[in-house]
């Protein structure tokens, strides 16, 4: 067989000391044996930042793969300036820099129900901010290139994966191969490479967002906060109702979320509305939300005059968690990091990314037999650990009990919740480890706090209405055990985790063991030496520069 070894020990030492610049030079020709380190699937902000991780902070040799990389990212992501700063600060590739507004209030309307006036205010003081997608796409694409990342065009053909014990091999729908030792996944909710656990059936959340200009502000929202909910429904008059349309206005709620931008150059008001269902199974219309929003601007008195861009949102939330024992690492929407009960992932995400690139370099720099699938673990182990796994069956209770509720009893519902303490009911929201008052969620006795003291805010009302859900379903979804010391159940599995990866590396040091005794042919020496070569860790070069001229 013949070999190029200059760019195999190039590739080589790329893995072991960092990525010495081979894919930026046009490595990752699969027809010249290349094999990366981890073969990313989906650019989007989750496939982006980890692509950014690996390569700048770890030294991996990356490449990332997507039908659409010059695609402008699309959805608007509204944060808290508190958490973004927090995650700034951990990850350190730019987000500080990648912010487009922020409002150091923000404001909801929960009035019409439980002796609550329409008109009354909630306020929080509490910093919201808009993430400029452009800017973190051209923040993470400088980065990408600068670390050597190869970007290649393409779809993942699914039925073409195949793992070995030294990593996996792929089709792109050009019949490219692309060899790797580990791949992740982030190509959205409907990856068809991550498989889950059991029925996937998830709620979904449903917005129509609007960019536009208006002619006189937005009165009667403040211009200078960030409107996070509005959940009235006085917008609509229900005398003039049908009784199907009055039912449905309340069955199927509904709520607006507006960021106030600034003046455009004409000296008109700039801002950002949306309609939003916030969890429903099944999903409302994209037409309905469309509906009620531009109800909602006639009943105030908005009058928009220019519509400078269009959103359609649409988020699986909850369902089934990927299994954490295979092989593709999932991240973004594919792993299950939506919050069940709010929608938010996009935090979330940055905050799993940090441990997830750590789990993945550590493992693959091991080397040895078995590191790609040590890898997999422990990203998975990094990404869901038992408080992480504890906190999201309290959350898919939560989305389970929002998405059976009529209009009335989430106004209740919100009401109370924004009455608690902000670093209270801020780690509810963001709920994953690594985020700001996080720390108080992640125990069975904290979370069980949290829904005491909750619960005793709400109207009698609405207690009842959580109770009887409690009662009904909370076995079914986790709420039970996440608030129990059943808890502890989950937890000691942590505690074997770290001898799970060394029987994974075990099994595959005997396996190769056996393979390199009783494997003859010619295919099973190659696939033996091209392991050698992906799988050696801070050591051995010297030796494997020798099997490769022995070859």
């Amino acid at each position: 067989m013949a070999f190029d070894l200059g760019q195999m020990m190039e590739q080589m030492m790329g893995s072991i000391g960092g990525n010495s610049g081979s894919s930026s030079n046009g490595g990752g020709d699969s027809s010249k044996g290349v094999v990366y380190d981890v073969a990313i699937v989906g650019y989007g902000p989750a496939g982006g930042v980890m692509a950014t991780l690996l390569a700048e902070k770890h030294g991996l040799n990356v490449c990332i793969i997507d039908p659409n990389l010059e695609k402008r990212w699309i959805p608007n992501y509204g944060v808290w300036v508190e958490e973004w700063e927090a995650l700034d600060k951990d990850l350190q590739i730019g987000l500080g820099d990648c912010l487009d507004l922020t409002w150091d209030v923000t404001d909801s309307f929960f009035g019409g129900s439980h002796g609550v006036p329409a008109d009354e205010r909630c306020r929080t003081n509490r910093a919201y901010a808009r993430v400029s997608r452009d800017k973190m796409q051209a923040n993470l694409k400088a980065r990408l290139s600068a670390a050597g990342v190869r970007k290649i065009k393409g779809r993942v053909d699914a039925k073409t994966v195949e793992h070995s014990a030294e990593g996996t091999t792929m089709c792109l729908d050009d019949g490219q191969q692309i060899n790797c030792r580990l791949v992740v996944d982030s190509s959205g909710h409907f990856s068809e490479l991550v498989e889950r656990v059991g029925e996937h059936n998830p709620g979904v959340q449903i917005a129509y967002g609007v960019e536009v200009e208006v002619k006189d502000g937005h009165a009667p929202y403040d211009e200078n906060a960030m409107l996070f909910m509005d959940y009235r429904t006085d917008y609509v008059d229900k005398s003039e109702l049908s009784e199907e349309e009055s039912k449905e206005l309340d069955g199927t709620p509904t709520f607006l979320y507006a960021m106030p931008m600034g003046e455009a150059p004409n000296g008109r008001r700039r801002i950002f509305f949306e309609e939003t269902s916030l969890v429903a199974r099944p999903p409302i219309s994209f037409d309905l939300c469309k509906e009620r929003l531009y109800r909602r601007m006639k009943h105030h008195g908005i009058e928009i005059t220019k519509v400078m861009d269009e959103e359609f949102c649409y988020i699986p939330m909850g369902g089934s968690m990927p299994v954490l024992t295979q092989r593709v690492v999932a991240l973004g929407g594919a792993s299950g990091l939506v919050h069940a009960a709010t929608g938010y992932m996009h935090v979330r995400m940055l905050a799993a990314s940090g441990g997830v690139a750590r789990a993945i370099a550590s493992e693959l720099k091991k080397g040895g037999p078995g590191a790609s699938e040590a890898a997999a673990r422990r990203a998975y182990q990094a990404l869901w650990p038992s408080k992480a796994k504890l906190q999201r069956d309290f959350h898919v209770f939560g989305g389970e009990f929002l998405m059976a509720q009529q209009a009335p009893v989430l106004r209740g519902f919100f009401n109370g919740f924004f009455k608690l303490p902000i670093s209270v009911w801020a780690g509810f929201l963001s709920g994953y480890p690594n985020l700001p008052y996080n720390e108080l969620h992640q125990t069975w006795q904290g979370r069980f706090g949290f829904g005491l003291q909750f619960f005793f805010k709400l109207a009698p009302a609405v207690q009842f209405q959580l109770a009887l859900a409690g009662a009904l379903s909370g076995w079914q979804y986790g709420l039970i055990a996440a608030v129990s010391p059943l808890a502890a159940v989950e937890d000691a599995k942590d505690l074997k985790f770290d001898s799970e990866v060394e029987a994974i590396r075990s099994a595959a040091a005997t396996a190769a063991s056996a393979a390199g005794e009783g494997g003859d042919s010619d295919d099973q020496g190659d696939s033996d030496d091209r392991g050698k070569v992906s799988g050696k860790g801070e050591g051995g070069v010297a030796d494997a520069t020798k099997e490769l001229v022995a070859v």
